[in-house]
């Protein structure tokens, strides 16, 4: 079962993403850009006070050092390939969301070592096999999203039909693999909630609560405060794994990302709920 969910998953991120793709404009992506201060924003949310808010609540907590260690570990992992899909169901500024996730997966050989080399929690002498890791996770999501991009602006009609025709089965292959998580991880979630669970929903909680700050503090938008909450909350947690596993040799430190894998999906049901029951809120496209 688990080597099925295992080979399916990639497939699940394509479709999503092929999705994502076919409801993003070239101009909403080029606006991003042009309007760097939400990027900003949320790049500094995620990059920076994640990992920061991480040491602390693990500190607070009293957390053993693997288990520390995998907790920043999930804060400085990049956004979640599915974090676009989630926003484009929360209603939330979609091409922040997909402008955020490929800096912060382009950028993730280079700031998850220095995270942890300022930590002082673990040292990665060669990032060559996260940098790999990066490229593929950029590659699930890029050709997907771009091929979905040039099918809308090269035949817009085509991409209306395909699109309609997609979304049910989008929103089937995503609920899918939320239940698969659930499955997968449920073993971890009981044997160590007591113990690590508190600092990791902290966490999550956290990267709500200073996404929203800070978007409410630089007055961005409300797609775009929502943009920034999913994708400070949403992290890729395949990134964590790997890095304590394969990297580090610290098995024992991808306890929190497996808990973490199953607390974000939660909040993202939630924020899905709250985009969809706002009456002033209208897709973003």
């Amino acid at each position: 079962m688990a080597a099925l969910l295992a080979n399916l998953l990639p497939l699940g991120l394509i479709l999503l993403m092929f999705v994502v793709g076919l409801r993003l404009r070239p101009a909403a992506l080029k606006g991003v850009l042009g309007r760097p201060k939400a990027l900003a924003t949320g790049l500094m949310v995620q990059l920076l006070a994640l990992p920061v808010v991480a040491l602390l609540l693990g500190t607070l907590f009293g957390l053993t050092a693997p288990m520390l260690l995998g907790l920043v570990l999930v804060a400085a992992a990049p956004g979640g390939v599915t974090s676009n899909y989630i926003a484009h169901l929360a209603k939330a500024e979609l091409a922040l969301s997909a402008a955020m996730t490929l800096v912060t997966t382009a950028l993730a050989s280079i700031t998850i070592p220095l995270v942890l080399g300022l930590t002082g929690l673990g040292e990665i002498s060669g990032a060559s096999g996260l940098t790999g890791l990066s490229m593929i996770m950029l590659v699930v999501a890029v050709t997907p999203m771009a091929l979905g991009v040039g099918v809308a602006a090269w035949k817009p009609r085509l991409a209306a039909t395909v699109l309609s025709g997609l979304e049910p089965v989008a929103k089937l292959v995503f609920a899918a693999m939320v239940l698969a998580t659930f499955v997968q991880n449920w073993g971890p979630m009981q044997a160590n909630l007591g113990t690590v669970g508190p600092a990791v929903i902290g966490l999550n909680l956290a990267a709500l609560s200073l996404a929203f700050a800070a978007g409410q503090g630089m007055r961005l938008t409300t797609p775009d405060r929502r943009a920034i909450m999913v994708e400070a909350s949403l992290q890729n947690v395949a990134v964590a794994l790997f890095v304590a596993g394969a990297v580090l040799g610290q098995p024992a430190a991808s306890v929190p990302a497996l808990i973490y894998a199953m607390m974000m999906n939660l909040s993202a049901l939630v924020q899905i709920m709250a985009g969809r029951r706002d009456p002033a809120a209208t897709p973003v496209e």
